[in-house]
């Protein structure tokens, strides 16, 4: 059934292909034109019915002017949390709806930025803190990667240095499409993409995507070690494992359909990465936490997206704030307390102030010393 599923995508793309193939230059041009703005329609139409019209129904509701979501502790099987708007119970009617999805708020359009309608109390600052490349430096660590390890030691930038090795390039001539591409193999390799991805998503052939991705393996050899290493534990133990001790188990890596294996393997790598990711931040969260109770600030933890943890506290606290929240996610204490965990790799944060979700500036912690 999988295979029979993937031969009509290939003749659906055999079709679309020799379809484009006999329109003239001017009729493409207009099919783009048309297809640009049918995207253009959907996303705007998505926005304004999830959001807008959805953060007016909650806040209808709340009669406050704040909403409300929940968060899932078992929402996906990585561990992540997951966010969804919150339901006001009432007996024997129809739910209230209270809030939207955190987690889904769009980053900045190009036309409006919704992120900008939730803002902190007046006199505070809202603050958003945003791990950097925190699946990449998972990578890094559990591959035990080298050259990964030490382009995140010194700093650099992690794109341009792999796109340099991947294309045998000095690194200021490394053009942006190359350092592009070289950050969607990084990326490709995380969540189990192959040449037929990458080909589609840059249009180059497969073979020249075959390519540039095994350049980009013999510039991190780590990293194939490590995936043969994961998939051969999953094939001996049927599950895979964290650095945390979470389990995944993946009955179907012994499925008889070689595509159904493929997906089990790629489940494997993603969680060890994914999920171990997402327990770093959280440990960071609850380290946060801890500490702004002990030191009886009034600044509060409002919400976490993915790889970013917002705050909003008192204008008068925020230097304090930004210090404890650097402490607690680039140094980790609390991880390294509870689970013994000391990475190989350096962790980083952004860190942005304003008074809103969406307005905030970027802050440097060299000014704050």
């Amino acid at each position: 059934m999988a295979n029979n599923r993937g031969l009509d995508k290939d003749l659906e793309l055999q079709i679309a292909k020799s379809v484009l193939s006999d329109l003239s230059e001017d009729r493409l041009k207009e099919a783009k034109k048309f297809l640009d703005n049918l995207f253009d329609y959907k996303r705007i139409t998505k926005l304004y019915n999830t959001y807008i019209e959805g953060v007016e129904t909650a806040l209808a509701n709340t009669q406050n002017g704040r909403m409300y979501v929940n968060y899932n502790l078992d929402g996906t099987v990585t561990g992540r949390l997951s966010n969804s708007g919150a339901n006001l119970k009432k007996g024997g009617g129809k739910d209230s709806k209270i809030g939207v999805s955190f987690h889904t708020l769009p980053r900045e359009q190009a036309d409006f930025n919704i992120r900008e309608y939730v803002i902190a109390p007046e006199g505070w600052d809202f603050i958003t803190v945003d791990k950097k490349a925190m699946e990449l430096r998972v990578l890094a660590h559990n591959a035990n990667e080298r050259r990964m390890i030490q382009a995140f030691e010194s700093g650099v930038d992690l794109h341009t240095y792999s796109a340099s090795l991947t294309f045998n390039k000095k690194p200021e001539d490394v053009t942006k499409e190359e350092r592009q591409i070289a950050k969607e193999v990084s990326f490709l390799t995380v969540y189990g993409g192959t040449a037929f991805t990458l080909a589609n998503k840059r249009n180059i052939s497969e073979t020249k995507a075959e390519k540039i991705i095994n350049s980009w393996f013999s510039a991190f050899p780590g990293v194939k070690t490590y995936m043969d290493t994961v998939e051969d534990y999953i094939k001996q133990h049927k599950y895979a494992k964290t650095i945390f001790g979470r389990y995944r188990h993946l009955p179907n890596i012994c499925s008889p359909v070689k595509s159904i294996q493929r997906e089990a393997f790629r489940q494997g790598l993603n969680f060890t990465i994914q999920s171990s990711s997402s327990d770093i931040l959280l440990c960071g969260l609850i380290g946060v936490h801890y500490e702004l109770k002990r030191q009886k600030m009034r600044a509060k933890i409002v919400a976490t997206v993915h790889d970013s943890i917002e705050l909003i506290s008192p204008k008068e606290e925020t230097q304090k704030v930004i210090r404890i929240v650097h402490d607690q996610l680039v140094n980790y204490p609390y991880m390294r307390e509870k689970f013994g965990i000391n990475l190989r790799v350096p962790l980083e944060i952004d860190i942005e102030v304003g008074t809103s979700f969406g307005n905030g500036k970027k802050v440097e912690l060299t000014a704050l010393s």
